[in-house]
């Protein structure tokens, strides 16, 4: 406490974040390690796609690492971006000023155009938006449909799944017949 009042809270601050960050990483820490006890299961089957096990677990052992480490990183900044110590000045003068407010007072016309004013932007701001519906022109055709195409030169026609017809319409010598 002596510390935290001779340094004018400062003090406060600096544990704070230390614990915060502290808290961060152990949480982090224990993640990557499940996930190393993952990796370890899962490399083991490896060897069965004649693959070196060790290699493997080096390279995603590192990935993993690298990402915690971002993980990390990003988490702490973000947290001590965020995060703010209440000071009691602010508290303070904030409470004088709404004292102050309190003690305004205003005539009735004021008032009345005021709530006119509100009156107005509240009606401005209930508009209903307007929704666009899209029509197609052709149905929606699924990959897995069966549909016919036909050769721009020949004439010939064959029915197939859409899947396969995609790639020779792209080509521009198919084009799709609507039934």
């Amino acid at each position: 406490m002596k510390k935290a009042f001779e340094s004018n809270g400062a003090q406060l601050v600096a544990d704070f974040e230390k614990n915060i960050t502290l808290a961060i990483v152990d949480e982090a820490w224990k993640k990557h390690l499940r996930k190393m006890d993952e990796l370890k299961q899962s490399v083991q089957l490896a060897v069965h796609e004649q693959k070196d096990p060790l290699l493997i677990y080096k390279l995603e052992a590192f990935k993993l690492f690298s990402n915690m480490l971002d993980g990390v990183n990003k988490e702490v900044i973000s947290f001590l971006f965020k995060g703010d110590l209440p000071q009691q000045n602010q508290n303070i003068q904030e409470a004088r000023e709404v004292k102050r407010k309190e003690n305004y007072t205003e005539t009735k016309d004021e008032i009345e155009s005021s709530e006119s004013i509100n009156r107005e932007a509240s009606q401005t701001q209930q508009r209903p938006q307007v929704t666009e519906t899209i029509v197609r022109e052709t149905p929606k055709i699924n990959r897995n449909d069966t549909v016919t195409v036909k050769h721009v030169m020949s004439g010939k026609t064959e029915s197939m799944k859409y899947k396969k017809a995609e790639s020779m319409i792209a080509t521009g010598e198919w084009v799709l017949v609507h039934e």
